[in-house]
């Protein structure tokens, strides 16, 4: 994608010592895109939301994720996700609503989705404030809280629960 820088956040305090991060620089300057391509290692969590709000875009794209946080912290700054479809992400990012959801381990898909909505800035600004509304609506620790106290009362009432002796 022409125009376009790909940021990545996280993994070990030494990016130099580290395989992945230097496979991910040799295959960068292997497809010419080594000058967009950024590695800025750890970064504080008081300078997250910065990064987050800096991009036009976050790709969330694991093979398997059980809840996934960082799409929730991208759209509680207001940006708009592309993510696998898998785990918890299916129910963080609401496909047309919050952001995208693209098959894992699809990399034309996630082209696609993600030229899309580069090239669509009205879709992006929607997507961001869908994503902060849900996160606002069902993801602050007193919902969070909430939702499961409920999950318990319904469960210490039921009279279908089978009992191990």
């Amino acid at each position: 994608m022409p125009d376009t820088e790909l940021v990545i956040a996280g993994g070990p305090p030494d990016l130099k010592g580290d395989p992945e991060a230097q496979r991910l620089i040799a295959c960068a300057e292997s497809h010419g895109v080594s000058d967009r391509v950024h590695l800025i290692g750890q970064v504080a969590r008081t300078d997250m939301p910065a990064l987050l709000r800096s991009a036009d875009v976050v790709a969330c794209v694991p093979w398997y994720e059980p809840f996934g946080i960082v799409p929730l912290e991208a759209m509680a700054c207001g940006v708009p996700v592309v993510a696998s479809a898998v785990g918890g992400l299916t129910d963080t990012v609401v496909h047309g609503v919050t952001g995208v959801l693209t098959p894992p381990r699809d990399p034309r898909n996630l082209g696609r989705a993600l030229r899309k909505l580069l090239a669509d800035p009205s879709r992006r600004m929607a997507y961001g404030i869908a994503g902060q509304d849900r996160v606002e609506a069902r993801y602050t620790w007193d919902e969070v809280a909430a939702r499961t106290e409920l999950v318990y009362q319904r469960v210490a009432v039921s009279d279908d629960l089978a009992v191990a002796q």
